[in-house]
């Protein structure tokens, strides 16, 4: 009776511990408001709606927009909107907090704000009265979870507050106050952290309550780094906010952040050296002057803080640095994260409530900042924009013309991402497809040109994330700069809700033809193959090119097309139809298996395909970014199943389930001997397995890749005896600026590659921009016909790169395959999918999933 009654008493147990209330033990630690704050007290207070009070426990989503949504209903000071729904199906919400008076005007007041960044109309805005607009963003990164918490203090002292100070906050600005930027990932780190805390607490930095498991709760749903999203804006929540942003063009944008637990706080300005060149002096004088009030307010509660250090303003993809290159000041805070409740640290212990209550001291110094340089900012929003125009005239070209031959859906893609960023864009449609055209005189010069200039020289080689983001190189498009202005009779502006389905080549479905013939070189075609594959449909590849005759033309077709033989299946020819029906890439019907040139349908040079199915290795030591790009590409994009395999469990699963397996940069060093030796029997008995990165070290430490690996430590390889050699004595406080400057900081360069090798099929053209953040430099390998992408003998196309390792970069693999006994192995050195948006390379880690049995030759 005991031993059937223990499973429901543990259960219990479990229920009552998710409800204790754990607090630490000094009250004090919970005054996040001044004590004479005055307050209308039909407002509920945060404790009153959740039963317990900010800093208690960790917030749970849907427990934050619970509360928020009940001040948006009692107070008329508050509104609050949806703007978009995570992959994980949570909203994200948006609150618009001001006096009564802005609200009854609220939309006159938004589009006085976009008048400001038209030069031609800011003149007409009467700016005596008009409130700033500042855009408070709490916890972009779901485990820095003092951010959202504090967020929930900070808008009862907007919708409660009575006393001067808030009222002239309601008077002089409008609030759009963002409280979580990341639910998933909060909601993910507020679930263990509140699940591993005890009725008293425990402060080890070794208790599990410290220690998330992987893939924490940083990242978003599928793993992303949502603050590097801002530029590419590949996901629904940097969408939404996006359009949030452009809609009111804010003047102040806070990004409230956590750092490591031995850390004080944190703001900026950052260090000033390491500024991207393209923003004004002015951003950083506001920002300065606007810093003043931060340190005033953390004087007052005597919390310790830094400025000028460590943190930079140059990548432009990121909360607190894009605002700078539109006309506003982000502002980057961080605090010391207490990781859970309370965790010790080089000076005690930290508690959570203390981390929140810095946050919301800073996030109302911000505001009073803010209403006292109001006039300031409104006028530096006025002249940046103003100041763009003049600069963009100073260029000697006009305008830039992108196109993208044979893949028009790319083509629009790029446009969604200029378009998402208020850039204005062009269109016409060619005999050859359509074309864009960008013209460089509008408002958002700035991050237009920061969008397409190729920088290899910088004022100072360190950087806190990437050096270079050229978007036509990501997105692997042709750019042309021409001196002639836009014609505007020939090409028409495009609106971001206007962007339709492209026209393609194809012509119409014949439903009786004997095959169908897919144009690989479109991106829309990868999709269409795993929908083909996953109904169990045969399609096969051609390994050599041939023609078609389409309408009386004669159309050629490279390495790679697909062919989807209908005769050989015809039970299958309603559901091939179905398939083909809806999507973009170019399709033929073929009515005989004889082409004008080339191979037949019937040549043994059409390879069959097999259905992939795919493993990705995933777990402690393994990257959760580059884990999540290949989940995040497989499952909105391909649409087809991943197994994402934990590495402590490989020993115990049959391999023979999956044919391909996926490894992205890591360590490994979870999986056990056994498990490296069956993934070794696994390749030599037919698997493909693709190595990423950092992971290619792993495998060939292991004996599954025989690769030589070119050395990046200092003074290897290098490209004259002795130039490298380090010197004796080197500042000791420099030894951590001189690592960074081996780096390969997020740089682009240029492969050479072979057109006609599975791993390049679909590509056009003799090279390709490669983007690289890591210096695993791998040599050619001793099989010539198996190394498709080789790096230039003069490689960088943009961003920083030491001499050293561009020396060591030249000539070196970009992508080799490899044949183990029956199976074979990819070698991508660097990242095809970074950040979801090098859609350019993309295509290379398609190849290798789909035809990487293609490759033994």
């Amino acid at each position: 009776m005991k031993n059937r009654m223990f499973p429901w008493i543990a259960c219990l147990l479990l229920l009552v511990a998710g409800s204790l209330e754990v607090a630490p033990a000094d009250e004090s630690d919970y005054q996040y408001l001044p004590d004479d704050l005055k307050v209308d007290p039909k407002i509920p207070t945060p404790r009153q709606h959740l039963g317990f009070r900010i800093g208690e426990r960790h917030l749970q989503h849907h427990q934050l927009v619970s509360y928020l949504r009940r001040l948006a209903q009692v107070s008329p000071r508050v509104s609050l909107q949806v703007y978009a729904y995570t992959h994980g199906g949570r909203p994200c919400v948006m609150l618009t907090i001001t006096s009564p008076q802005n609200h009854d005007k609220i939309q006159d007041i938004r589009q006085a704000h976009r008048r400001l960044a038209q030069p031609r109309l800011a003149e007409k805005v009467d700016t005596a009265t008009l409130p700033a607009v500042i855009n408070m963003g709490y916890g972009v990164h779901g485990d820095e979870s003092s951010a959202s918490n504090a967020s929930a203090v900070v808008a009862y002292y907007l919708a409660a507050g009575q006393d001067k100070t808030v009222q002239s906050i309601l008077r002089d600005c409008v609030v759009l106050l963002d409280p979580s930027l990341n639910p998933d990932g909060f909601n993910r780190f507020a679930s263990w952290a509140n699940g591993h805390v005890g009725r008293v607490q425990n402060a080890d930095p070794n208790h599990a309550e410290h220690n998330q498991p992987f893939p924490g709760g940083r990242v978003n749903y599928y793993w992303f780094d949502l603050n590097r999203d801002w530029l590419p804006a590949q996901h629904p929540e940097s969408q939404g906010r996006l359009r949030i942003y452009h809609s009111w063009k804010p003047n102040v944008v806070l990004d409230f952040h956590e750092m490591g637990t031995n850390s004080t706080y944190f703001f900026q300005p950052g260090i000033p050296t390491r500024n991207n060149p393209l923003t004004p002096k002015q951003n950083y004088d506001l920002t300065r002057e606007m810093s003043l009030y931060h340190a005033r307010a953390l004087d007052r509660i005597g919390s310790l803080y830094m400025t000028e250090e460590r943190f930079d303003d140059f990548y432009m993809g990121k909360g607190s640095t894009y605002p700078d290159l539109h006309g506003s000041v982000g502002i980057l805070f961080e605090q010391a994260s207490s990781r859970g409740h309370r965790q010790e640290n080089s000076a005690g212990t930290l508690t959570f409530p203390f981390t929140i209550r810095n946050q919301v001291t800073t996030s109302l110094s911000s505001l009073q900042a803010t209403v006292n340089l109001r006039k300031k900012l409104l006028q530096f929003k006025q002249e940046f924009y103003r100041q763009s125009i003049e600069k963009a005239a100073e260029l000697d070209y006009a305008q830039i013309e992108f196109r993208c031959d044979f893949d028009q859906a790319r083509l629009m893609k790029f446009a969604e991402v200029l378009l998402r960023h208020d850039i204005q864009v062009f269109q016409r449609n060619t005999g050859r497809g359509l074309v864009l055209s960008v013209p460089v005189q509008q408002p958002e010069f700035r991050f237009l040109l920061s969008l397409t200039e190729k920088r290899t020289q910088f004022e100072e080689n360190i950087f806190y994330d990437v050096s270079t983001w050229h978007l036509a190189s990501a997105f692997g498009v042709q750019a042309f700069h021409r001196k002639k202005p836009l014609d505007r009779k020939r090409f028409k502006r495009i609106q971001l809700d206007q962007l339709v389905r492209p026209d393609t080549d194809k012509q119409k479905l014949n439903e009786g033809a004997l095959a169908y013939v897919i144009d690989w070189r479109s991106s829309q075609a990868a999709p269409t193959l795993a929908r083909l594959l996953e109904a169990g449909i045969k399609v096969r590849v051609a390994k050599k090119p041939f023609s078609l005759a389409v309408e009386g033309r004669e159309i050629r077709l490279p390495h790679g097309s697909l062919m989807v033989p209908v005769g050989i299946q015809p039970d299958k020819r309603k559901r091939i139809l179905a398939l083909l029906a809806d999507q973009q890439a170019p399709v033929y019907a073929l009515d005989s298996g004889l082409t004008p040139s080339g191979i037949d349908l019937g040549s043994s040079q059409f390879a069959a395909i097999d259905s992939p199915r795919v493993a990705l290795l995933m777990g402690d030591g393994v990257s959760r970014y580059e884990a999540g790009e290949v989940w995040h590409l497989f499952d909105t994009r391909l649409q087809m199943p991943l197994t994402l395999l934990q590495t402590g469990s490989v020993d115990g699963v049959n391999l023979s389930r999956y044919n391909q397996l996926v490894l992205v940069s890591g360590s490994y060093g979870s999986l056990s001997d056994r498990a490296v030796e069956a993934i070794r029997n696994w390749v030599e008995t037919g698997g493909n397995l693709v190595l990423i990165g950092s992971s290619i070290n792993w495998a060939r430490s292991r004996n599954l890749v025989e690769i030589q690996l070119v050395s990046t430590e200092p003074g290897a390889t290098a490209p004259k005896p002795g130039e490298n050699e380090p010197p004796l004595q080197r500042p000791f406080d420099q030894a951590r600026n001189d690592a960074a400057l081996q780096l390969i900081s997020g740089a682009i360069f240029e492969a050479r590659i072979d057109t006609t090798h599975p791993l390049c099929y679909g590509y056009h053209g003799n090279t390709l921009p490669v983007f690289r953040n890591n210096r695993v430099i791998v040599q050619p390998g001793k099989n010539p016909y198996a190394n498709p992408m080789l790096y230039s003998p003069e490689p960088q196309i943009a961003g920083y790169c030491s001499k050293e390792n561009l020396q060591r970069l030249k000539n070196s693999a970009a992508a080799i395959s490899l044949v183990k006994g029956r199976g074979t192995i990819q070698v991508i050195p660097q990242n095809p999918n970074f950040r979801a948006f090098w859609y350019g390379t993309n295509r290379l880690f398609h190849n290798a999933i789909f035809f990487g049995p293609q490759t033994r030759n």
